[in-house]
């Protein structure tokens, strides 16, 4: 937390419905229509255009809500090519399908200006399209080895079979074109070209513009999105088909083998999650599997709690701020909700000065150029968006390394730990000395996996690394034991010492504590004793005996620590100077919550702000009861709170109109003042 600065909170303000009927999904969330089932016409691919797009990154274009649905242009292409210097400041996304002319290996090319991405599906269906090929800067128009991006793994491919595809590319200023071609077959490389082209699916509107047809709009959202992504034939009549009444599209019951003609089946639990058939399609989730997304903890259950059942990541999450994990309590049978009700921690020997968590280094620069600060960190996963992680680092461009010690959650014999890593941007993970995932460079959508056999009892190093170019910055380290299949509770393997022990190993032998290594940007893993990292030849080991920092000497670098080693008499106790004065009390946090002023009411009717009465936001400690509100005045969109105390703090907004009619509360967001 940055003590003293504004925290910006955005949070969405609902739409008001003077009937009370609510509806929890805006327009812009809801997933794109289905597609009409007339076939594809031959000969060409769509191509539309997005003008006045600032910028080199195809992020910048796919962050549009106008993207993909709504281009200033749409042309017919009957080659994957296009002509250089057409404007600038724009984006492209051509989409279409590719016929292979035989059957067997393909390779793609692509290149582009600015950055171009080529993406495949291994059908025809579209939410299976993944990026295959990309230029990551700019190359010359058909350059297919400026970068080794450009050119795909192989594909296999079967003669007369239809593949989904699209070409995303954006341009900035000056030069710009794109082309993808391929070689397969009894050919060589060359420009696709039309006679392997074919035309997406025509979009068409789901309902009339009719009273029912507002009425059904996010049922018939939900049946469009089911048809499209199953490539199945849309019917856009309204009411949607349901044969048996009972609230089930028929399409969507019979893909979950159901039986759309039986009225009970509704009310059925075939995959013992304690969630009907019903509750599953109001929560848009699997009613096949009893854990959707796969994160080791029920449906049922984590419907229950509060938490998504298809977000795979709430597990490792502390819904209620207890410093516990929502797996962890899941597993260990207390309420993830309830802050009261928490696990009990078996206690620590008392000769291990662990605590749980991983100590991290901070450093300005991409590759650890200048160390900034070190804290101790709770979990391998963060997300910092947009911004800082803190200290004086910059929003873009920093790097930081992890130290921890994993020791495995059984008790005996050995098992395997499947490692799985996502990042954005770059990220490496050494595991007992060893480097088992190297994702510093390649595509932020991909998880990197690999495997360790670990042994019950033992230790092991473990270091990550990450860093960040621009833009948004995470990165994300799950580990699963392949025993069972279960997430193991990040809370429950990873141990370091406290950055303030008294008490430190001095793990690779070169006299400095590990805890003083971490505290000031050295490697407590690897003598570095005799290392420089400075510009006045102060080895690490001098300015450690030294009470100076090893990266700028003239600084005081004071260790409280006794014991440089657990059981044995070696000691360290550097002569420290006089301490500075108390520094002034830093400035209360102020947590400043936005938003946005409605346009619409929930039934499609405009609300003008002369409409809106006030704005009520709630807030409190307690997320599932925010027991303080705090009402404002309609013409502002801002509001300041200081003096919190220190803890998680939640926080929603509701809007109140001239009628005083108040919408549900929006989406909660939390701050936690430290």
């Amino acid at each position: 937390m940055a003590t003293g600065k504004f925290v910006p909170l955005t949070l969405t303000a609902l739409f008001l419905s003077g009937c009370q009927s609510w509806t929890m999904r805006g327009v812009d969330s809801l997933p794109p229509t289905a597609a009409l089932p007339e076939a594809s016409e031959a000969g060409w691919a769509e191509l539309r255009y997005f003008e006045g797009v600032n910028g080199n990154s195809i992020a910048q274009l796919t962050s549009l809500s106008r993207y993909p649905d709504n281009p200033d242009q749409v042309l017919e292409l009957t080659r994957l090519s296009v002509s250089p210097n057409r404007a600038d400041n724009y984006g492209s996304l051509v989409r279409g399908f590719i016929e292979a002319p035989a059957s067997g290996l393909y390779r793609f090319y692509v290149s582009g200006d600015d950055e171009t991405q080529f993406l495949l599906s291994p059908s025809q269906n579209a939410s299976d399209v993944r990026v295959i090929a990309s230029v990551t800067g700019w190359t010359s128009a058909g350059d297919y080895s400026k970068y080794t991006s450009q050119v795909s793994a192989v594909q296999e491919l079967t003669a007369g079979k239809r593949y989904y595809f699209e070409l995303r590319h954006k341009e900035g200023g000056g030069g710009d074109h794109f082309s993808v071609a391929w070689e397969g077959p009894g050919f060589g490389r060359s420009v696709i070209d039309s006679q392997y082209l074919y035309s997406p699916r025509q979009e068409s509107q789901l309902y009339p513009d009719t009273a029912d047809a507002r009425l059904g709009f996010s049922a018939g959202y939900r049946v469009g999105f089911f048809d499209g992504e199953h490539s199945l034939p849309f019917n856009d009549a309204y009411p949607p088909l349901d044969e048996d009444q009972d609230g089930l599209y028929d399409n969507w019951e019979v893909q979950a083998g159901l039986n759309p003609a039986d009225p009970e089946d509704a009310n059925a639990d075939p995959d013992n999650d304690l969630l009907t058939t019903a509750d599953e399609y109001q929560l848009w989730i699997d009613p096949t599997s009893a854990d959707t997304d796969g994160d080791s903890i029920p449906d049922g259950a984590e419907f229950a709690y509060g938490l998504d059942p298809a977000d795979p990541l709430d597990a490792e999450r502390d819904a209620d701020g207890d410093g516990y994990s929502n797996l962890r309590e899941y597993n260990e049978g207390t309420d993830p909700s309830n802050p009261d009700d928490k696990p009990v921690e078996p206690e620590a020997p008392v000769d291990v000065p662990y605590t749980q968590g991983l100590v991290g280094q901070y450093f300005s620069g991409r590759n650890f150029e200048t160390f900034d600060f070190a804290r101790l960190d709770e979990s391998p996963t963060n997300s910092w968006g947009g911004g800082s992680p803190g200290g004086n680092l910059p929003n873009d461009r920093f790097s930081v390394r992890w130290y921890s010690t994993l020791i495995p959650a059984f008790d005996s014999g050995q098992r395997n730990y499947e490692f799985r890593i996502s990042r954005d941007d770059g990220a490496r993970l050494y595991v007992g000395g060893d480097l088992i995932i190297d994702a510093w460079t390649g595509l932020n959508s991909t998880t990197y996996r690999a495997q360790k056999a670990l042994s019950a009892g033992e230790k092991y190093p473990v270091v990550l690394e990450f860093n960040e170019g621009y833009g948004g910055a995470s990165v994300v380290l799950q580990v699963v034991d392949m025993s069972n299949g279960r997430t193991v509770n990040s809370s429950d393997i990873f141990r370091v010492t406290p950055l303030d022990s008294e008490v430190s190993l001095d793990s690779d032998g070169d006299s400095i504590p590990d805890v003083w290594e971490m505290e000031y940007g050295s490697d407590p893993w690897m003598d570095d004793a005799g290392q420089v990292l400075n510009t006045q030849g102060v080895t690490v080991l001098s300015a450690f005996e030294s009470g100076v920092s090893p990266r700028n000497p003239s600084e005081a670098a004071i260790w409280e620590g006794r014991t440089a080693g657990i059981g044995d008499s070696t000691t360290s106790e550097p002569s420290a100077p006089e301490p500075d004065p108390e520094p002034d009390p830093a400035p209360a946090p102020v947590v400043t919550i936005s938003w946005t002023a409605p346009g619409t009411r929930l039934d499609g009717t405009s609300i003008s702000l002369s409409e809106i009465q006030s704005y009520q936001i709630n807030y409190g400690q307690n997320q599932s009861s925010l027991d303080q509100t705090v009402t404002v005045s309609s013409d502002v969109t801002t509001y300041s709170f200081e003096g919190l105390s220190a803890g998680v703090w939640y926080f929603n907004l509701q809007t109140r109109d001239q009628e005083g009619l108040l919408s549900p509360p929006s989406n909660t967001v939390q701050y936690n003042i430290q």
